[in-house]
């Protein structure tokens, strides 16, 4: 009987609302006390395109680049490497870095592929293409170049046979892993990324992860050394 009566007062309140916001809406009330109130509620109601805005701020699907590139580049050996670091006092980068080649791996086991071993080349240029992105997520470097040229930068030798590039994007805002599978099964969802993952002819595999302290930028690169 209780929760029978507690439903009829909540069918009645929800009718008053749903009769309030027409009568503001309509204007019958204008003029009066009550209309005045009526509008002024009204006006603060959200807009469609306000609703839309306040969605995306807090999208958590992954934004994610154009069709992979792939490319043949031969660069000699550098004497003297640096390898370039990368860590977060909030992002535990690696953590990441490895889940996502983790369930790379496990995506290549099932197609019965070879699995990718991480190389560190790989993985320092990686760093440097997700820093980039928070700046231009795109193929396209921010200084006009394709993305390959980060294999000429100081530091970075990798003489290769083939290479290939995927990008993500997400708002931070889960555990590290959690942000790890969101981002991959985004790449799993398109299928220019999808393809470049299970590509038989890569051997190897590096991953950048960079927090702007909103979002979390991820770069998968990866390659078959000469």
């Amino acid at each position: 009987m209780k929760k029978m009566k507690l439903l009829r007062k909540f069918i009645t309140l929800l009718l008053a609302i749903t009769i309030g916001f027409w009568l503001g809406v309509s204007g019958i009330l204008n003029g009066t006390r009550l209309g005045g109130w009526m509008n002024t509620a009204v006006d603060y109601m959200p807009t469609q395109t306000e609703i839309s805005q306040l969605r995306s701020s807090f999208d958590t699907i992954p934004i994610i680049g154009e069709s992979s590139f792939t490319d043949n580049q031969e660069s000699p050996a550098a004497d003297n490497t640096i390898i370039e670091t990368n860590e977060h006092e909030e992002v535990d980068y690696d953590k990441v870095e490895q889940t996502i080649i983790s369930l790379l791996n496990e995506l290549r086991e099932e197609q019965n592929l070879n699995t990718l071993k991480s190389n560190d080349m790989l993985k320092a240029a990686a760093i440097i293409r997700a820093k980039e992105t928070e700046e231009s997520f795109s193929h396209t470097r921010p200084n006009g170049t394709d993305p390959f040229t980060v294999f000429e930068e100081e530091g970075i030798s990798y003489p290769y046979r083939i290479v290939g590039e995927n990008l993500g994007m997400a708002t931070y805002y889960m555990s590290e892993e959690e942000m790890a599978e969101l981002l991959f099964d985004g790449w799993v969802e398109s299928e220019g990324h999808y393809e470049n993952m299970i590509k038989p002819e890569y051997e190897e595999i590096g991953v950048g992860v960079h927090y702007d302290g909103e979002f979390l930028y991820a770069t998968q690169l990866f390659g078959t050394p000469l």
